[in-house]
């Protein structure tokens, strides 16, 4: 089942950013859109809870150079 969630990510500061970071998450099996938003300093990706998780998804924003930060 696809769910669609927004991850509040520190770091990004423009444009290239966001394709940084759309570029890393799309990579993760399961993850069908990703946006970025450097101004909003956000991503909202959809993907299939049961390929991958938000963990998963978490650590890809990581691994690109940014902070995810936890949920409120």
């Amino acid at each position: 089942m696809s769910v669609t969630r927004r991850f509040d990510v520190t770091g990004m500061s423009c444009g290239g950013c966001e394709r940084s970071l759309k570029s890393a998450v799309s990579r993760l099996p399961g993850v069908s859109v990703v946006a970025a938003s450097h101004e909003d300093q956000s991503a909202t990706v959809t993907y299939d809870e049961g390929t991958v998780t938000p963990e998963a998804i978490a650590a890809a924003i990581r691994d690109a150079g940014y902070v995810p930060q936890p949920e409120r």
